[in-house]
């Protein structure tokens, strides 16, 4: 079996991925959709570091596939499946949702991050009032 090489783009750095012939196009889709969630969570919360965003992507993804277990596992219970339009739709419906829990909580990490900063603003400008004080 011959090896393959891809090159994907995450948040402007080119990466080589190594991967089986003829699965060139299915990993350059996932690449892809890794930029895509990393560049809303960058329009979200900012550069916050590559590691933290690759990071925050990861969490993401894993979130949507164990909601997609989920879903899939309670469809078998209940013995619906979902083809056709409404399987799309349904699909499309649960993106949404992730895509706005992300945002949502991408949103709630960055204000703990702003909260966190003004505290330690707040604590080294008490520091260098207190420094700046003339002895009595």
């Amino acid at each position: 079996m011959s090896q393959s090489v891809v090159t994907i783009r995450l948040n402007g750095t080119p990466y080589q991925i190594g991967c089986g012939a003829g699965e060139e196009e299915h990993v350059a889709r996932l690449g892809s959709e890794v930029e895509d969630i990393l560049q809303q969570l960058v329009s979200s919360v900012g550069q916050i570091g590559e590691a933290r965003l690759l990071a925050m992507v990861a969490l993401i993804l894993a979130d949507k596939a164990s909601e997609t277990g989920a879903s899939e596992t309670g469809a078998s219970e209940t013995g619906a499946s979902e083809t056709g339009a409404s399987g799309t739709a349904a699909s499309e419906s649960a993106a949404a949702a992730i895509d706005n829990d992300a945002a949502k909580r991408a949103e709630d990490i960055a204000a703990d991050a702003l909260e966190s900063a003004a505290a330690k603003i707040s604590a080294l400008a008490a520091t260098l009032s207190a420094d700046s004080t003339p002895a009595s």
